[in-house]
């Protein structure tokens, strides 16, 4: 009801306000709604005794009494209703000691751990982090660990520290499957935008890799940089450059796939006379050869090669066949019918040499079976009917002589 005013009239005495019981009635009927909208109709249930400052009254189950507004005895309902601050000011919430921050929907709870202040979400978490420029976005070394997106820019960025080259706290672009290698931050490639075939290549003066063309000059790069032959090389210079594979005489190249075949297309040489070193001449049944330094050629009997040197004008030297090293003026022994060839080209001209059947410069010469010539290669083949001995000499120099045995 509406509280009722006892009526006093306009004046003292003057018999217009309400009669003493009308007014009792209005008294009874005030305090009779009071009573009930604040106890039980008969006793009140508000206690106010020594209140304190920013209390408020709370009911315990019996009586309304002071109590602090922080502390919830039972759920806080808000019944649709917003908490909002004052002045802009923040809304704390805050376990008391270790305990944890829960939030509970749709039978899931998140829970912010109150000792180790991770955040645990069971499920999934969906956010937007997006501002209008990166300058908006919260500082890398306040945040670090933060991720973001720019409006209007296709790559995200995380807030981190690099150590890398000294840069410290950064807001890093994160490249995705849909950014260009240009966005690299040592790749450039706007300066000199990359044109068909070209690799990048590490550009020293800015410490950026750049487009370029490869190491011959055109956009891709040659299989082959330097062949080298026998005889002769080739260097590719350019991209381009090929490599011929061609023949010689009776020879003949061909390429199927990746295969390269080189035939012979002359006539083989079937015979060993056919060869060009060789000098067959005359050859009969039982001869055999021997190379000469420039041929392989006939020899009737078994041949034996000894070279010929000097010690000043005091001796020959022989080395060869039969020979320990070189040896001065040795005793020889031949066989007759055996051929025996003295190479003197070395020191042939200042000291010629000669077989005799007498000793001495003035020796008689004994030039059977013989051919060439003593200033520089002798060929002798012992006659079967040689002297048992024999020798030879220098013909200038008389120190330099020995004897020939000829064995039987």
């Amino acid at each position: 009801m509406a509280k009722q005013v006892i009526g006093l009239g306009s004046a003292a005495n003057d018999n217009t306000g309400d009669t003493l019981r009308a007014g009792g009635d209005k008294v009874n009927d005030n305090f009779s709604e009071v009573y009930t909208a604040l106890g039980n109709g008969t006793d009140l249930t508000i206690t106010l005794a020594n209140p304190g400052v920013n209390q408020v009254l709370r009911y315990n189950g019996s009586t309304f009494t002071p109590s602090d507004y922080s502390t919830l005895t039972s759920s806080l309902d808000l019944n649709g209703n917003t908490i909002i601050s004052t002045s802009n000011g923040n809304i704390p919430i805050a376990p008391n000691g270790t305990g944890n921050v829960t939030i509970a929907a749709g039978g899931v709870t998140n829970t912010f751990n109150g000792t180790t202040g991770n955040v645990d979400f069971p499920t999934s978490i969906a956010y937007k982090n997006e501002y209008t420029a990166i300058g908006s976005a919260p500082s890398a070394s306040s945040y670090t660990g933060y991720f973001f997106t720019v409006d209007g820019d296709d790559n995200p960025y995380v807030n981190i520290n690099i150590t890398a080259g000294g840069v410290g706290d950064t807001r890093a672009k994160i490249l995705t499957e849909y950014s260009s290698l240009g966005q690299v931050g040592d790749v450039d490639t706007t300066t000199n935008a990359p044109t068909n075939g070209q690799l990048l290549k590490w550009n020293t003066s800015d410490g950026k890799w750049a487009p370029a063309d490869d190491l011959a000059g055109a956009g891709s790069q040659n299989l082959w940089e330097s062949i080298v032959a026998d005889t002769g090389t080739a260097t590719a210079d350019s991209a381009t450059d090929s490599l011929t594979i061609a023949g010689g005489t009776d020879i003949g190249t061909s390429i199927t796939g990746d295969t390269v075949t080189i035939n012979y297309t002359g006539t083989p040489v079937t015979s060993f006379a056919a060869l060009t070193d060789t000098d067959l001449s005359g050859i009969v049944k039982g001869d055999s050869v021997y190379w000469n330094n420039t041929d392989w050629v006939v020899a009737r009997s078994p041949v034996i090669w000894w070279n010929l040197n000097s010690v000043g004008g005091s001796d020959y030297t022989f080395s060869g066949p039969g020979f320990t090293g070189a040896v001065n003026d040795p005793t020889l022994y031949v066989y007759r019918g055996f051929t025996y060839i003295f190479d003197n080209s070395v020191q042939g001209g200042a000291h010629p040499f000669r077989i005799q059947s007498t000793q001495g410069l003035t020796g008689t010469p004994y030039t059977a079976g013989q051919s060439g010539s003593g200033s520089n290669i002798l060929y002798w083949t012992v006659p079967l009917d040689a002297p048992a001995v024999l020798y030879y000499q220098c013909t200038l120099h008389s120190a330099m002589q020995g004897t020939i045995n000829v064995a039987v």
